[in-house]
């Protein structure tokens, strides 16, 4: 399954460019669908970790649909993908204690804030979605990373790895749409995008075996 994942990540990557569009169209979403039925495939029960992540992946192929349309659905794709981060973020947080550090939150709102600031003067009436959206996938992160700090184990570090890269691709995206846009930059969009992806999807899968 891995290899068809991969496999149709690097095609749609191609695609991004070139004709026929219907391969693009077809390998945007598929890769996150199918991560999503090897997590939920584990048989893992509502309220688990994996549950959680999977029902994320849902949410995020809900979105890549909204964001590939034809007419612009960014705000919908938007939605879908706030819904998303608030769903890891249930995932991350049931898994952490009840101490929270005070270090990572401050650079992550730090450096959120910073980025916001820079995009505000070309966000028009996406001001408010756009901060929305930025807190959840920062809250996201956070809890991420606080599971690493709190477990130390490499399944751990694949959700925080995964949680920043998301970022990374949410930037790269933002810069894109609102400032400056190019095929290039809608080529790294989709790498790291699937890259977090997939990291997320393989904490979900570490987390499965390691108990089973």
């Amino acid at each position: 399954m891995w290899v068809i994942i991969v496999v149709l990540c690097v095609v749609h990557v191609w695609s991004i460019e070139r004709s026929p569009k219907w391969i693009f169209y077809a390998t945007k979403a598929t890769p996150i669908i199918l991560m999503a039925y090897l997590v939920f495939s584990t048989g893992s029960l509502t309220g688990s970790y994996a549950f959680w992540i999977g029902l994320g992946l849902i949410a995020c192929a809900i979105g890549d649909l909204f964001l590939m349309h034809p007419k612009d659905k960014f705000l919908p794709g938007l939605i879908s993908f706030l819904f998303a981060h608030l769903i890891y973020s249930v995932a991350f947080f049931t898994q952490t204690d009840d101490h929270f550090t005070i270090w990572v939150p401050t650079i992550l709102f730090s450096l959120g804030l910073i980025t916001y600031l820079l995009l505000l003067p070309s966000l028009d009436s996406m001001k408010i979605p756009v901060a929305v959206y930025s807190l959840a996938i920062l809250i996201m992160a956070w809890g991420a990373i606080e599971v690493w700090i709190d477990v130390r184990e490499p399944l751990a570090g694949y959700g925080a790895m995964g949680a920043i890269v998301f970022i990374v691709s949410d930037v790269v995206l933002a810069i894109d749409r609102f400032r400056s846009s190019s095929a290039f930059s809608r080529h790294v969009i989709m790498v790291t995008y699937y890259t977090a992806q997939i990291l997320l999807t393989l904490s979900a899968l570490s987390v499965y075996y390691l108990y089973h």
